[in-house]
Order: structure tokens, then sequence, then C-alpha cells
């Protein structure tokens, strides 16, 4: 890779981390902020709904989204072929959460309102989509931290949809207790995809390398 390629795929490689790294860094903010709100009983959009933390939580879903059409952008740029699965995905995810941002989720864990339900269904747009970019990017770069984080991802979104109030084993697991927690860490690993995904742009799968046929070369 010469200086002027080493350029280009740094354009589509960092901002996309840059994303990831605001949004950890603007829920963590709005932890401290809305310091009375409990993270183990409480889901994490219950901070848009405070004063205090609702610019930050806002603020860290869209550079999340930002994020990633960044890097849905930049696959697009430097792996035209072979990921266009994974920037749909990306892309929907994206969608999920401004979508998420722009409507603001009612009181846990009852949901009457229309925008409510906007809220919840893009949330879960986004906590599949995310995760199933990841995998196939991951097989795709062989990269392996971005294929075990994305199938944590899934096992966390298990666990969450479990433990939530209203499920079947929920009581029997005690999950009104904790599933805050949960989702919380779940969030964390839908940003950290999103992070790997892009310094996934410029790396190189041998799926991609065109094998030589051994014929003569003219000099």
């Amino acid at each position: 890779m010469n200086n002027e390629e080493s350029a280009t795929v740094a354009v589509w490689r960092w901002p996309g981390a840059v994303g990831a790294l605001v949004a950890v860094a603007a829920t963590l903010y709005a932890h401290v902020a809305a310091g009375q709100v409990d993270p183990m009983t409480t889901l994490i959009s219950d901070y848009a709904l405070l004063g205090v933390s609702a610019p930050a939580m806002v603020g860290g879903t869209i550079a999340l989204a930002v994020g990633s059409v960044w890097v849905s952008y930049g696959l697009a740029r430097v792996d035209p072929a072979r990921s266009a699965a994974a920037r749909v995905l990306l892309l929907a995810g994206a969608v999920g959460l401004l979508l998420t941002a722009a409507f603001t989720t009612d009181t846990a864990p009852v949901v009457v309102s229309a925008g409510g339900e906007i809220h919840r269904w893009s949330a879960a747009l986004v906590f599949t989509a995310l995760p199933c970019a990841g995998w196939l990017l991951g097989r795709r770069f062989r990269n392996p931290a971005l294929m075990v984080v994305s199938v944590l991802s899934v096992v966390l979104l298990a666990a969450f949809l479990a433990a939530h109030p209203g499920s079947l084993v929920s009581s029997l697991i005690e999950g009104p207790g904790y599933y805050g927690l949960l989702q919380r860490l779940l969030v964390l690993s839908d940003a950290a995809v999103v992070l790997l995904a892009s310094l996934c742009l410029g790396g190189r799968s041998d799926a991609s390398r065109v094998p030589s046929l051994g014929l003569p070369t003219l000099t």
C-alpha cells in the first residue's frame, strides 16, 4: 500500500472510529450527569428523558449513526464487490439509531405511545443489524476480535430479552434486578462493533487477493 492509498484508507477508517468513541464517551457522561438513575434496573433510553443527560444521549446516538454510515461508505470505496450485505446492515443500524434519537422512549418498562413503539422497534433493528454486519465483516477481513464482539453482542441481546420485564422467564431469573445493566453492556458491544469494523477498512483478506495464474510477464 503506497502513501496515497494509506491516506485514502485513513479518511474512511478514523471518522467511523471517532463516531463510536464519541458515542461511548457521551453515554458515560450521561451516566455521571444523571446519577439518580439506577443503571441496574432502568433502560439506557431513560437518560433521554432527563434534561441534564438528554443532549449527551441524543448526541452519542447520532455520533454512532454517523460512524456506521461512514464505515458503510468507506466499505463501498475500499471493498465494493464483497461488502454489500454488511453495508446494508450498517445503514439499517444507522437508520435505527437516528429513529431512536428522534423518538424518545416511554418510561420503562411500559410502552404506551406511538413514539415509544417506534423507539422500541428501532432499537431492535440496531441491536440486530450491527452485530450481523460485524460478523460478516469479521469473516470477510479475518478479524477474530470483530467476530467475537459480534457474537458477544448477540448473546447479550438474548440475555437482555430474557431478563426484560414481561419475558416468560424474567421472573424466574430475577431479570428486573439487572436487565438495565445487560442493555448497557449490549450498547457498548454494538459501539465496539462499529469501532472494530472501521478499523477493518484497508485490511486485506485472503479472499481479496488475486491468485497468481503462473503466466509469464512481459518486460
